[in-house]
């Protein structure tokens, strides 16, 4: 299992992903256009060429913002996620970021539970954000 940057062969199986893990995906046109965004850094978890898990995130050199982030179902509780973000937020730290925010579901008590185990504060909740009404937290995390 490694912990690598995205790439275009990979795109099929993380819109599969995406669509499995949260039922909606960013897109295949998306994801392959941010191949040549500077400011997009995107990870998967290869595990002998299956994509188990994946986060893509936005950096503006300062702060790391997580568009997307999952696990496949099968794969959750074995603490792939905390070493995803983990091996994201130490890269990306060396590249001076200070800070990471993120939108999760309200009702994710799972996702939730992670990203306080990882340091994140709830700074602001955006009602109604999501297309079936659920808000959002609003979650920072301070380096």
């Amino acid at each position: 299992m490694i912990i690598r940057k995205y790439t275009k062969e990979d795109i099929n199986k993380i819109v599969s992903l995406e669509e499995e893990s949260l039922g909606h995906s960013l897109g295949y046109d998306f994801l392959e256009s941010y191949l040549s965004n500077m400011m997009a850094y995107i990870y998967v978890i290869d595990d002998n060429n299956d994509i188990i898990g994946y986060v893509s995130t936005v950096f503006d050199g300062e702060i790391i913002e997580i568009l997307n982030f999952c696990i496949s179902p099968k794969r959750r509780r074995c603490h792939l996620g905390e070493t995803l973000l983990n091996h994201v937020f130490s890269e990306l730290k060396e590249y001076g970021a200070k800070s990471s925010f993120l939108e999760v579901r309200d009702d994710n008590v799972a996702a939730i539970s992670l990203y306080s185990k990882l340091g994140y504060k709830k700074i602001n909740v955006r009602k109604q954000y999501y297309s079936d009404g659920c808000d959002a937290q609003v979650l920072q995390l301070i380096f």
